[in-house]
């Protein structure tokens, strides 16, 4: 796309969930992850988002996302705040002679990037931003300077020791003072010790006491965690950090299968997303496929069919376009023995989708045009 802002032309990639063009679910929005240095951590972070929220292995701990990814240009100019020739070892190096363009950047992504994005795919409000060093830097400097842009903030082993902590200092500031702020913060750190001393690096400690900060700011609406990763280096913590930031961005999103065993309460279930949407701003019904697996657990792992064909109708009942659920109350009917109303679902489900082999085959069965298979 061309950036007027920046006066350059400017590529995005793109992870769209599987379920997004799904032939078997009803379409719906997703928030969406920006994803700075995009060229670098587009394929590790679109898989390791694709295993945590797409049901691989049961796994469903996070919301399906959309990915937007940006590859760089000018990284020094486009993550940096501020302009600053000096470097990390304190001396001035040429190096960033192009560096402060972070507000120009931030307004590409707000004036121009969003509105393309929102526009072209369905999105929820919620916006995560995702930075590694300078990457992590502007994150959090877009936290400070434009609250508003963003829900939520991954700042990975984040490079605070930019202009003598200037972050840190304004960061003191702000959440000190500041009553209304409202946002999910992840800081992750890398095992850096100084090449010299062996002691701790300014990028360690700088993210310590920015996580200090953070942790008493007097905002109650601001939900923080920071993670030390001793095993890992500034270039191999993203990896790491980006699943166990989305575990913290989105905790308590997942409905363990085994607690749902342990209390089967429908009621519970609708409470729990319910929840969850108010604090995240997502979809407030609870997923399709959650809901269609919690079903099937109540209809042949605790049988009881009662509350599996009330599980299954609560789908129809969120998503009463999606063909796949009226195929799940097909069968639940037909296990309860209620024919009728398994004929009429099973109808309904080939009359959305004609390509439904399961449903057409049921409906022959029940209506005696082919023999009950034997169990």
């Amino acid at each position: 796309m061309a950036s007027e802002v920046l006066g350059e032309d400017r590529s995005y990639w793109v992870y769209l969930p599987p379920s997004y063009d799904s032939d078997t679910t009803t379409p719906k929005s997703y928030p969406v992850m920006y994803l700075l240095d995009g060229d670098a951590h587009f394929h590790s972070a679109s898989g390791v988002i694709t295993h945590m929220s797409t049901g691989i292995n049961g796994n469903n701990q996070i919301p399906e996302l959309i990915v937007i990814a940006i590859p760089n240009t000018n990284r020094t100019r486009d993550l940096t705040p501020t302009h600053s020739s000096i470097g990390f070892d304190g001396e001035e190096t040429e190096f960033f002679d192009e560096s402060g363009g972070g507000d120009a950047f931030l307004q590409f992504i707000r004036d121009e990037l969003f509105p393309n994005i929102d526009s072209t795919y369905r999105t929820t409000k919620h916006r995560t931003l995702v930075g590694h060093s300078f990457g992590g830097l502007l994150a959090l400097h877009a936290l400070l300077t434009v609250p508003d842009m963003f829900e939520s903030y991954i700042a990975i082993d984040p490079s605070l020791w930019w202009e003598d902590r200037l972050l840190v200092r304004q960061a003191e500031n702000i959440f000190a003072n500041e009553h209304n702020r409202n946002a999910s913060v992840y800081i992750s750190l890398a095992n850096n010790p100084d090449a010299e001393t062996g002691e701790r690096s300014a990028m360690e400690l700088s993210g310590r006491e920015f996580g200090k900060i953070l942790a008493s700011a007097v905002s109650p609406d601001i939900r923080f965690s920071l993670q030390y990763f001793e095993t890992e280096n500034h270039g191999s913590v993203p990896l790491v950090s980006l699943y166990y930031g989305l575990l913290s961005i989105f905790d308590g999103y997942e409905y363990s299968v085994a607690d749902f065993i342990a209390n089967p309460s429908i009621p519970d279930v609708i409470a729990h997303f319910d929840s969850i949407s108010k604090r995240l701003g997502i979809d407030p019904r609870p997923p399709e496929g959650s809901i269609n697996t919690l079903g099937y657990v109540l209809l042949y792992q605790i049988v009881d069919v009662d509350n599996a064909v009330e599980m299954f109708e609560l789908n129809v009942l969120n998503y009463p376009d999606s063909w796949n659920v009226y195929d799940s109350l097909g069968e639940a009917y037909m296990v309860r023995g209620d024919k009728e109303l398994a004929i009429e679902n099973y109808e309904r489900s080939v009359e959305l989708n004609p390509d439904n082999e399961n449903g057409v085959t049921q409906l022959e069965i029940l209506n005696g045009e082919e023999e009950v298979p034997q169990q």
